[in-house]
């Protein structure tokens, strides 16, 4: 136990004399308050995990250590922010172009909305989003069972009945709309 308060004193010890120095490091590279501050807990999680390397080292050693630490978790952030921002900027412009040909696409289709609603009127709740998701949105398996909380068997299990009880509907149905629909599905 005794061990155990060491390191918490040595820990609370390094706090109060390098978080400001930590945080105005992460901070000057990020430029964001939260993720700086997210900086600092992580280097002090880092030095808590490595608290046997500080044991050995003198105070000029510690606080070269702790600013690299520091450093390197900012600059990680700072490259994570760069491809989230990268990855939104071609989002984005893709959901553009996507927008523009579902409309196209909305455009020739003979359904309206009502018709489809009535046709997937049949299915429960459950099953109608499964197939909305994938149907729609064009979703893996796999998104929509983390969207809808379910395993991935079950969101293919759900996504295949539902499939066939639509066909059995509409290969009941001679309406020209649903037949152009039946294509799709």
């Amino acid at each position: 136990m005794k061990v155990i308060n060491q390191d918490y004193e040595k820990i609370e010890e390094l706090y109060e004399l390098y978080e400001q120095k930590i945080y105005s490091v992460a901070y000057s590279i990020l430029n964001n308050i939260q993720q700086a501050e997210d900086a600092v807990q992580e280097t002090f999680i880092t030095l808590y995990n490595n608290l046997e390397k500080l044991h050995n080292l003198d105070n000029q050693e510690i606080k070269r250590y702790i600013l690299r630490i520091v450093k390197n978790k900012s600059i990680d952030s700072y490259r994570k922010n760069k491809q989230h921002g990268i990855l939104l900027e071609e989002y984005q412009r893709e959901s553009i172009v996507a927008i523009d040909e579902n409309i196209e696409d909305w455009e020739q289709r003979f359904m309206t909305e009502n018709q489809i609603d009535i046709l997937l009127a049949v299915l429960n709740e459950s099953s109608r989003q499964v197939f909305k998701y994938k149907v729609f949105y064009n979703l893996s398996y796999q998104d929509i069972s983390k969207q809808m909380e379910l395993t991935e068997a079950n969101v293919r299990k759900q996504f295949e009945r539902a499939r066939k009880r639509i066909h059995n509907v509409i290969g009941g149905l001679q309406i020209d709309e649903f037949t152009e629909f039946k294509k799709n599905v």
